[in-house]
């Protein structure tokens, strides 16, 4: 996920070679027993990759819990909004239908009050998710670059440890295992568990004002 190769410096090159020849005597023979291709080293690496990854999570949701709280209530009132106005134009008689823009009464008047807020609901709840999704994919990007970096340490510090056991251990580096929310294709909204329900409701109005779309009567997508 990184845009430029990592580079280990002389220093931590050197370090990890004496960490590997400091295990070497303790390592299980990996060839033998594929399963366990870990030291105490590679342990370290995967713990401290999995707390600055863990670290990044709670940043996002410290700094984000506004944003993430708005969110959610929007999009609750969103679908509310959603089925009153389907309600409501229900309850109108066919040739009505075709003149809320223009219609005259009380009838009316709230169904155009309706559509406004449910414009604006839209616009707010677009800016939430595009500033919510990119800072968890900002968050995702420095949790993966220390996971890419911990790997390049495993396989330095792997290939010193071949070489100290003289081939006993595995020809492959383990891979260090990354955090959920980091292998995962989707958004912050349907990644991270605390906001996955505001997802899933804000994807059912989605789908509401969709069908709307088809049906000449609803105006809830209609320009500002």
């Amino acid at each position: 996920m990184t845009t430029q190769p990592l580079r280990l410096g002389p220093f931590a090159r050197r370090r990890l070679v004496r960490l590997a020849r400091r295990d070497a005597a303790t390592v299980h023979d990996t060839e033998v027993d594929a399963g366990d291709r870990t030291s105490p080293t590679v342990a370290t690496l995967q713990a401290r990759a999995d707390a600055f990854a863990r670290r990044e999570e709670q940043r996002f949701f410290r700094s984000m819990r506004r944003e993430l709280t708005e969110h959610r209530v929007l999009t609750s009132a969103l679908r509310s909004d959603l089925d009153t106005y389907e309600e409501r134009i229900d309850r109108l008689p066919e040739g009505d239908r075709l003149r809320i823009a223009e219609g005259q009464g009380t009838a009316f008047e709230e169904l155009r009050r309706l559509e406004r807020r449910i414009r604006r609901a839209h616009r707010r709840s677009d800016e939430l998710s595009a500033l919510i999704n990119a800072r968890f994919t900002a968050a995702q990007l420095r949790a993966a670059r220390m996971f890419d970096r911990s790997d390049e340490k495993a396989a330095v510090y792997w290939g010193a440890l071949r070489q100290a056991t003289s081939g006993r251990v595995s020809a492959h580096p383990p891979a260090l295992q990354r955090s959920g929310w980091l292998t995962s294709r989707g958004t912050a909204v349907d990644a991270l568990h605390p906001i996955a329900a505001a997802r899933t409701a804000g994807e059912e109005t989605a789908g509401v004002a969709a069908a709307g779309n088809d049906d000449h009567h609803r105006r809830t997508d209609a320009s500002a």
